[in-house]
């Protein structure tokens, strides 16, 4: 199940680098898409991101983002 977990929880479980680069990401996300489905009268107040991180060490996007199941 889902779960809130604070951001330093994050950090500690992932580091601060790493933490950081997935709230900006995730800020950034959220802001596109609030934008949009706005412009379109849809207003998008609560949704998840899950990321993962590749054998390159690169954030990446994983799992469903901004679905009706992941978003309200």
């Amino acid at each position: 199940h889902d779960e809130n977990v604070s951001f330093a929880h994050v950090v500690d479980a992932v580091g601060a680098d790493l933490a950081e680069r997935m709230r900006r990401t995730a800020l950034a996300l959220y802001d596109y898409a609030a934008r949009y489905a706005l412009s379109r009268g849809i207003i998008i107040a609560d949704t998840k991101f899950e990321f993962g991180v590749d054998g390159h060490g690169r954030l990446v996007l994983i799992d469903e983002a901004l679905t009706p199941d992941s978003s309200r």
